[in-house]
């Protein structure tokens, strides 16, 4: 009920262009997202036709999203939006938020509108009896004359160096074991903007169920100047119960039992056909100290997935990174019979 009155008080708040409100709680969060600020960026944004329309767009969906959230949740989507936007206009060039927008810098604007009215109606997922909002840590700073002279990129360096990391939180997370999933999940910068580095964290919830819920995490960076961006992914799985904690090999895994030879080798003959074009022989002992590794399973519905990130399997760059499924029946010689579900589910 309380996430109604929020969508709603966002709601009578849309149609007023500009308008400025003082409260807090989920009225400020409606003030937050007005359709316009009041510097002239938004003013102009909002003033014009198309990009207008478009803020429209995000604005309806975020309020559809609120509906699902608490008050924190609604005012958590308002000071997303509020960083978001500020971060595409330095993004796309806009250095000087008084400044009339060129053609490119307008169409950059369009652009990143289009995309964003597409995800806002993502930003909150309910999955397995849980609401998962999204939290995002978006920023942008310029590209200054002198750093683009250094990277060596010169006039083709980009306007803006950009973070854009984004993990689930559980909203109203009332159970100790939902906050601490929200601790482990939390992601943070691993650069500042001055070390002109773009990163972004983007997430997938792979499942989430009663007794555990398994996050995938891409994971992309790109210094400027660098020969190439890099590119890895991690998963983080929390056991539901107890005190809630990351899963351990034991918890799924009987110990004694020999899953460590056997997922190595299922791996290894995974990562040979995925690569046959390349007469590519994965190192067995890199292969092992990749698969036995926690951090790296994913927990589905149909199996264990297995994440090798670049490099973590004695393969060049080039080659990218792997994953591999193992199917729950193929594991179940070597699963722990008090495996929480869905381990187990097809075995």
């Amino acid at each position: 009920m309380r996430a109604r009155f929020a969508a709603l008080a966002i709601v009578s708040l849309l149609a007023a262009c500009g308008e400025q409100q003082n409260a807090g709680g989920a009225q400020g969060a409606s003030s937050a997202l007005g359709r316009c600020g009041s510097d002239a960026f938004a003013q102009r944004m909002c003033a014009d036709p198309k990009l207008g329309e478009l803020d429209q767009s995000v604005r309806q969906a975020l309020v559809a999203e609120a509906a699902s959230v608490s008050d924190a949740g609604a005012q958590l989507l308002a000071q997303s939006q509020s960083r978001w936007l500020e971060a595409q206009r330095v993004a796309c060039g806009v250095i000087d938020p008084d400044a009339q927008l060129t053609a490119d810098q307008n169409s950059c604007i369009e652009s990143k509108l289009r995309e964003r009215a597409a995800e806002a109606q993502t930003a909150v997922q309910e999955i397995g009896g849980y609401v998962f909002q999204r939290v995002e840590m978006v920023n942008a700073q310029p590209v200054t004359a002198q750093a683009a002279a250094d990277s060596g990129l010169g006039d083709a360096a980009p306007a803006a160096i950009v973070r854009d990391i984004r993990y689930p939180r559980i909203d109203g997370a009332s159970t100790p074991q939902a906050q601490r999933f929200n601790q482990l999940v939390a992601q943070q910068p691993q650069y500042r903007l001055e070390d002109q580095t773009d990163e972004a964290v983007s997430y997938e919830i792979v499942y989430a169920g009663p007794a555990l819920i398994s996050v995938r995490f891409n994971v992309y960076e790109n210094t400027l100047g660098a020969a190439h961006p890099n590119n890895s992914y991690r998963a983080v799985t929390v056991l539901m119960s107890g005190e809630g904690r990351p899963i351990q090999a034991g918890d799924v895994f009987r110990s004694g039992s020999g899953w460590e030879d056997f997922i190595t080798q299922r791996s290894i003959a995974a990562i040979t056909r995925q690569f046959r074009e390349y007469e590519f022989q994965p190192p067995p002992q890199d292969v092992r100290e990749s698969a036995t590794k926690p951090h790296l399973w994913l927990i589905g519905q149909d199996g264990l997935t297995i994440l090798f990130p670049p490099y973590s399997f004695g393969g060049p760059h080039a080659l990218g990174g792997a994953e591999v499924l193992i199917p729950w029946s193929d594991l179940r010689p070597y699963l722990n019979p008090a495996a929480p579900a869905p381990i187990r589910a097809g075995a």
